[in-house]
């Protein structure tokens, strides 16, 4: 049964921690387009002196595992030192996970949120969103070869470990390690982006469908990196603030409960319009690096410095 009085109380911690900082819920790992496994992602959060994080990988929550037992090391470690050591107490780790959906034919991500680490009923959905992404995989590889890169899909495992879930990104590394692209950017500029020369559509659920799936399992709802779809751009224009409401009223009532307003690429003037739509409609606000453990053309975790409270 969904206990709401913790699900109410995770969406005060969310809202209240990322404000004063110190914390990054939107991290991923090698499960599915991070460079770190789940073991090295808690270490740089020990590291970074973190109080609190969430692992949200695409499509999975594999790595949730990893995560607890890493924490369970960390927290026995922890025991057999004294208090003024250098080693950190275990941080709070949130369970989460990222989905791609639909709205007004683009692209969005919504974020979920738990109070379980393994949520109740949610694995069904879980393994539907992974096999859309493996029958896209198979279409791009194709495409791929046609266009002349002898690619396979046991090559996109050189680029994580044997349980993750692989996908552009990794494309992108064997486009980059084979000399063809520069970047990661590079290459979804060029050829795996939306509309370029071996982008295939994926089939993807409504933002109605997934915010009921994760509410069902007791989850919150927070759409990702709003300003990556272009909705905050010229932050100080009033036109930008009436079709930035009008958008999140619209998610608000299929069902999204929170809003990514600090982001690691999202500048102060747009994180602040951000914060300031959520607190006008009561929705979650919470922060994320959005960290991949690489330096391409994602931003590094956050610190125990990282604070927004200067934006509120």
């Amino acid at each position: 049964m969904i206990c709401h009085r913790d699900r109410d109380l995770l969406a005060d911690f969310l809202d209240t921690s990322s404000i004063m900082g110190g914390v990054d819920f939107h991290l991923h790992s090698t499960y599915s387009d991070g460079a770190e496994t789940p073991f090295e992602v808690v270490a740089n959060v020990v590291k970074n002196g973190l109080k609190a994080f969430a692992l949200t990988d695409h499509d999975t929550m594999a790595g949730t595992g990893e995560i607890v037992e890493s924490l369970k090391q960390l927290g026995r470690l922890s025991q057999c030192e004294d208090r003024g050591s250098s080693v950190n107490y275990p941080p709070l780790f949130v369970p989460g996970i990222e989905f791609s959906v639909m709205q007004d034919d683009c692209e969005i991500h919504i974020l979920g949120y738990f109070t379980e680490y393994d949520p109740p009923g949610l694995s069904a959905y879980i393994e539907e969103q992974a096999k859309s992404r493996e029958r896209r995989n198979h279409a791009m590889l194709e495409k791929l070869r046609s266009l002349g890169y002898d690619i396979r899909l046991d090559d996109l495992m050189h680029y994580g470990e044997e349980n993750t879930l692989p996908g552009r990104v990794h494309m992108a590394l064997w486009l980059v390690e084979h000399g063809f692209c520069r970047s990661v950017t590079h290459a979804f500029q060029e050829l795996l982006g939306d509309g370029k020369p071996a982008f295939i559509p994926r089939t993807r659920r409504s933002v109605r469908e997934t915010c009921r799936e994760i509410a069902r399992a007791g989850g919150l709802s927070v759409i990702a990196h709003p300003h990556l779809y272009g909705w905050t751009d010229n932050p100080g224009l009033p036109s930008t603030r009436k079709k930035l409401r009008e958008r999140i009223v619209q998610l608000a009532e299929e069902g999204l409960t929170g809003i990514e307003c600090f982001h690691g690429k999202a500048t102060p003037e747009e994180q602040r319009l951000l914060a300031d739509i959520a607190s006008e409609f009561g929705m979650i606000r919470t922060a994320g690096s959005d960290c991949h453990g690489r330096t391409d053309h994602h931003a590094p975790m956050y610190d125990r410095h990282t604070s927004f409270t200067h934006l509120i």
